[in-house]
């Protein structure tokens, strides 16, 4: 198989088993459960692939990403059998289901898990997450005004991506005093600064798209709070399980299977 830059292999599937694509922004770290939770338990005979993004990927627009994905996805030769997208990462997931539709001469299953279109709201509640995971190097009230002022920036910012580039800079002063303070290794701190301004660009590349014709012909799987998206969706499925531990959950996986596997009869 063609080197992959634009996919990680999370299953290679069975030597001519059909392709399934997950789209998400998947750290190392992330509380949130993630497709590397869910693979183990779908079908072993599909091979699934989940989204890297492009290199240099801050500032691309939303073709830069897609045009990737598809092109390795079309050059392996395999029927993909489904898309499956991840809150924003639904928003790509429709989009590069209708281009496997077009030129396949069948289309995916898309199944949209929690889908979001990017907002400065959820951008915040991101990095405030962000933040406290250094509640270890920052005091409680490090964290609360970095929170704070991460606010009040949203009433600032010009648009999505100033307002991605004000957080940045939030983070490495505060999360940068605390490190000079303890004399811990700034390497650390400027990786996560670039994997959320990567993030950043991720989000404002998807909010080119407008995902409302594709999320109709699509299944949505929620959890017991169901994002605004889902209504957007042609079918929902609704599962009892707290949002950051849904793609562990074995009944989110029956519900996957059940849904890939219709595929073939309908």
């Amino acid at each position: 198989m063609t080197q992959l830059s634009g996919w990680k292999v999370l299953n290679p599937g069975g030597q001519d088993g059909d392709l399934v694509l997950a789209v998400d922004f998947a750290t190392t770290g992330r509380s949130d459960s993630g497709f590397s939770d869910l693979v183990p338990r779908l079908d072993p005979a599909f091979a699934v692939w989940e989204t890297r993004q492009p290199p240099g990927a801050t500032g691309r627009p939303a073709e830069d990403y897609l045009a990737l994905w598809d092109g390795e996805a079309a050059g392996s030769g395999r029927t993909v059998r489904a898309v499956l997208g991840y809150c924003a990462g639904s928003v790509f997931a429709g989009e590069l289901a209708a281009r496997i539709a077009a030129r396949q001469g069948e289309a995916p299953r898309l199944v949209l898990f929690e889908p979001e279109v990017p907002a400065p709201a959820g951008l915040y509640r991101d990095f405030a997450a962000m933040m406290n995971q250094f509640a270890s190097v920052l005091s409680p009230d490090e964290v609360t005004a970095a929170q704070q002022e991460a606010d009040a920036a949203r009433a600032d910012a010009a648009d999505f991506g100033g307002y991605g580039d004000a957080l940045v800079r939030i983070f490495k002063e505060r999360a940068g005093a605390a490190f000079a303070r303890e004399e811990l290794d700034t390497e650390l701190l400027d990786e996560f600064a670039a994997v959320f301004r990567s993030y950043v660009s991720y989000l404002d590349a998807a909010r080119q798209i407008d995902p409302a014709a594709t999320w109709r012909t699509g299944t949505a799987v929620s959890s017991r709070t169901p994002s605004g998206g889902a209504a957007l969706a042609g079918r929902n499925v609704g599962v009892d399980v707290d949002h950051a531990e849904m793609l562990r959950d074995a009944r989110v996986a029956e519900a996957v299977n059940e849904i890939i596997g219709a595929y073939v009869t309908s």
